[in-house]
């Protein structure tokens, strides 16, 4: 399994400088790439990388940075293409300055490596800029170490560190053709639960955003009293984007701790609502509390923390789990509006927690899509145990 392991690094002023230097000079690229790709549809990766020494030549900035970090650059700008191309993003944006943060050295040993002794006086050594001190607060796996992202956070610098562990448990589970079902659990998600798993406990709104938001609406009007261009208002929005990190950690600690403890449970499969956040948050009466909510972060890191330890994660379609009833599966005859926070089945008599009864709808669905993954595979498992039977039966009779 391939993780990527985030330390943060305290550069000097001088390395502080080299590392803003590298990030505008990749900005720079990244718009000019893409301006020729907008103007010619025919110029790709391979024939933006071919133009790359012609484009050192005469420029001299390009020749301060790694030559792999530059075809990063270009790789990246391929990437939002063919996102665009498959209908996931958007057409590419113009970089404009403080929205582009980051740059990566693709290979270990060339362009970065780690140096340091068992003090944890580390150095991470960058290509053209130096030996940057780095405070691993954890260890890395025995594996290979791929990538390095140098991530520039407001006024803080990190690095993002790729590595392929070679899970055991991971793999034997990706390559098994039959998957654990026996511990499911299924989570409805909501904005005052913010979640109700299907084993009956509820987790409650932390509202992130509402602990920071006066101090940011105070922020932001200090921030449009400035006048553009002085250094009060680069001082203003400094602080204005501390507010926001802020709130940002705050979520990812939560989501973290949270997806921690429904892994450490020991689930086999967890089953999460299919939801399309970006057509919700239409509802600008919801958006902030909507994005505040996470759930699509939530979701990623249970993903890879419950296959960890051999389990799964799937996502189901949510139509109609909360007007089905869980017990017997007879559908309300009028439709429950959100103000009915109680579940009550007119046909078996069950009375429950309208949250509750969703999630255990979904975990019946994430059941039932298990089971019609697992069937091919079993089948395709046992038409190939009868093809080898029976051929080491014809060369037994060859034999004979």
């Amino acid at each position: 399994m391939i993780r990527t392991y985030k330390f943060r690094l305290y550069p000097t002023e001088e390395q502080v400088k080299k590392l803003e230097d590298t990030i505008g000079t990749c900005r720079h690229l990244y718009n000019d790439s893409l301006g020729e790709r907008r103007v010619d549809w025919d110029v790709g990766f391979y024939e933006q990388k071919q133009l790359l020494t012609l484009r050192k030549q005469d420029n001299k900035y390009l020749k301060q940075v790694h030559s792999q970090v530059l075809q990063d650059v270009l790789l990246r700008l391929d990437k939002a293409y063919q996102a665009f191309f498959k209908k996931l993003a958007k057409y590419p944006k113009f970089k404009r300055k403080g929205k582009y943060n980051s740059f990566t050295y693709p290979q270990y040993n060339n362009g970065w490596k780690i140096i340091g002794d068992d003090d944890n006086n580390n150095k991470l050594v960058l290509s053209c800029i130096g030996a940057i001190k780095i405070k691993m607060h954890r260890e890395i796996p025995v594996g290979t170490l791929k990538t390095c992202t140098i991530v520039r956070d407001v006024d803080q610098w990190y690095a993002c560190i790729t590595a392929d562990d070679d899970d055991i448990t991971t793999r034997t589970v990706s390559t098994s053709t039959e998957y654990d079902m026996s511990k499911p659990l299924g989570i409805d998600v909501g904005l005052i639960n913010w979640l109700t798993l299907s084993d009956g406990n509820k987790i409650q709104n932390p509202l992130n955003f509402e602990a920071q938001a006066k101090k940011i609406r105070q922020l932001q009007r200090n921030l449009a009293r400035k006048q553009k261009g002085s250094k009060n208002r680069e001082k203003a929005r400094i602080a204005l984007a501390k507010a926001w990190r802020q709130v940002r950690r705050c979520r990812d600690d939560f989501v973290h701790k949270t997806s921690r403890t429904i892994a450490d449970q020991g689930y086999t499969l967890v089953a999460f609502e299919k939801l399309n956040i970006a057509n919700m948050v239409k509802n600008h009466h919801l958006a902030q509390a909507i994005m505040d909510a996470t759930w699509g972060k939530l979701r990623q890191y249970t993903a890879y923390k419950v296959e960890k330890r051999g389990g799964r994660v799937l996502v189901v379609n949510p139509g109609g789990t909360s007007q089905k009833c869980s017990r017997c599966g007879v559908e309300a005859k009028e439709k429950l509006d959100l103000s009915v926070r109680t579940f009550e089945c007119r046909s078996c008599g069950l009375v429950i927690d309208r949250d509750l009864n969703a999630a255990k709808n979904i975990e019946k669905l994430g059941l039932e899509q298990a089971h019609a993954e697992t069937e091919p595979l079993l089948v395709q498992r046992q038409r190939i145990s009868k093809f080898q039977s029976r051929k080491q039966e014809a060369h037994v009779l060859r034999r004979g």
